[in-house]
């Protein structure tokens, strides 16, 4: 009997032995591999970079747009050199080169890297892309443009690297597609700068920001010189303001100087459940060159620096009882010698950073500048003022639709002896055919403009955003009255200076993935 038991032990034992090693040789389910880990510590859309704890997210948005009268969504159909162009109406006086409908695409990617260290939250991130408008180059891949518009790094306050204005307050994709022209926001281009923020608590802040003087530079420009000659017939169609050519002979070149110094801005900031609030300053310093065929018994080649601020502040207010995501942002600005705190033309150096708007034989002209002098007499920078407001509200109807209104006034004073000697006392009014004359010149070049549009926004699916934006633009001229005269051989010889208005319009569709 024992020896019956031990044998069926042992082949119960090698039975055992024998399924042990078939079960090891059959194929295992491997454990599942998490390649790219989620990162929530900086909220939705950031994974773990393999292998590291840098946290990274990948944005980016693609847009299709058609602009009415509105170059490519950088303001309206009056920008710098478009004074002659015809709102609809006959082009004749000039080269044609305007357009009124302008397609844009563009297409950009972005980079958001963060990890923690021992001084906080280290943020590095990129934004970039490539444009294509009516009147590039060419239509294939060479004749895009690039788009670069962030560049920055953050650690324990600092940012350094282009970026959104510390001055900024008015945030205008929230209410427009339009690139604003009558008050600056700096979020579609950036601007380099070093910049501090210190944190009190409660929602407070307080950042002071060294930012680069070119980008907020308009031209300071001379004012006659050598070769000027008695007054004549004036011609605007080849450049809008002092930085053009006026009258026959009294040239007027721009003299801007080079970048001595960045701009200094700082704003002291609240951030709350209620909304937000903002009041900030800036120091814009102004160079000129040299006068134009002077020798003055100072020895000196051209006028000193001159120093000039600007001043803003603005509110936004939620509006839950409206409905979800409403919101209403007002804001101001004042500006002395820093006009494109105030401004925003498209060309910020030489000559022509103006804006001019023709009706028929009417002609509405303003340009704006940071600084005049007067070559002739060898005189001192003169500082023109610009003041502003802007505002803007947006309800959200549903899930789907939103609108928004938004409207701006602008009013420009040259403040320049030099312009009204020089300038306002030579052009010829249209009513006698004679110069203004030294009585009847005073403020000349001062005007104002405002604007207002309403956009209406559907949300088709996730991301996927379609917008109609309608705005009208009036012009309250400068140089009312004046006789301009057309240099184009076979056209109508003669434009007036005075008010004129227009429509202008953006449809776009675009989609947004991650911010």
């Amino acid at each position: 009997m024992k020896m019956v038991k031990s044998l069926l032990l042992g082949a119960a034992a090698g039975l055992v032995a024998l399924t042990g090693a078939q079960a090891a040789d059959l194929p295992v389910k491997a454990k599942p591999v998490q390649y790219v880990k989620i990162c929530s510590l900086y909220g939705a859309g950031f994974y773990y970079v393999p292998g590291t704890d840098t946290c990274l997210k990948i944005g980016g948005f693609f847009r299709a747009e058609w602009n009415f009268q509105s170059f490519g969504s950088f303001a309206a159909q009056y920008n710098n050199g478009a004074a002659a162009s015809s709102a609809g109406g006959n082009d004749s006086l000039h080269t044609r080169t305007q357009r009124q409908l302008v397609d844009r695409s563009r297409s950009v990617v972005s980079l958001d890297m963060r990890s923690q260290t021992e001084y906080g939250t280290l943020r590095t991130y990129a934004r970039g892309g490539w444009q294509w408008s009516t009147g590039d180059a060419t239509v294939g891949a060479t004749g895009a443009t690039a788009y670069y518009d962030r560049g920055f790094i953050q650690l324990a306050g600092f940012t350094l690297g282009k970026s959104k204005s510390f001055y900024d307050f008015f945030v205008t994709p929230a209410y427009s597609n339009q690139t604003p022209f009558l008050f600056m926001d700096t979020g579609g281009t950036g601007t380099p700068l070093l910049a501090y923020t210190a944190q009190f608590g409660n929602g407070m802040s307080g950042s002071l920001s060294l930012e680069d003087h070119n980008e907020q530079h308009l031209p300071v420009v001379s004012i006659g010189g050598a070769g000027a000659a008695a007054p004549g017939t004036n011609s605007l169609l080849t450049g809008i303001g002092p930085g053009g050519t006026f009258g026959a002979g009294v040239t007027n070149p721009s003299s801007s100087g080079g970048n001595k110094a960045p701009d200094v801005t700082a704003n002291l900031r609240v951030d709350q459940a209620w909304g937000s609030a903002q009041i900030a300053g800036a120091l814009h310093n102004n160079t000129a060159t040299y006068y134009f065929g002077q020798v003055p018994a100072t020895g000196a080649n051209g006028p000193a620096d001159r120093l000039g601020f600007a001043i803003g502040g603005g509110v936004r207010l939620n509006l839950p009882s409206l409905g979800k995501g409403d919101d209403i942002t007002v804001a101001s600005n004042y500006c002395s010698g820093a006009t494109r705190y105030c401004s925003d033309p498209s060309v910020t150096t030489g000559s022509g950073s103006g804006f001019g708007l023709r009706s028929g034989r009417t002609i509405a002209v303003g340009w704006f500048d940071d600084a005049y002098f007067n070559s002739t007499t060898a005189g001192s920078l003169e500082l023109p003022t610009v003041w502003n407001v802007i505002a803007g509200i947006q309800h959200n109807w549903n899930p789907q639709w939103n609108t928004s209104l938004w409207g701006v006034y602008n009013n420009y004073k040259a403040n320049s002896n030099a312009v009204d000697t020089l300038v306002c006392a030579t052009v010829i009014n249209d009513a006698t055919g004679l110069a203004f004359g030294a009585g009847n010149n005073a403020g000349c070049a001062n005007f104002s403009a405002w604007q207002v549009g309403s956009r209406t926004t559907w949300h088709v699916v996730t991301n996927l955003d379609i917008s109609l934006e309608v705005m009208y633009t009036k012009v309250n001229s400068a140089m009312q009255g004046v006789r301009y005269a057309s240099t184009t051989p076979g056209t109508s010889p003669t434009l007036v200076g005075g008010d004129s208005d227009f429509f202008a319009g953006i449809f776009r569709a675009q989609y947004n993935f991650w911010p």
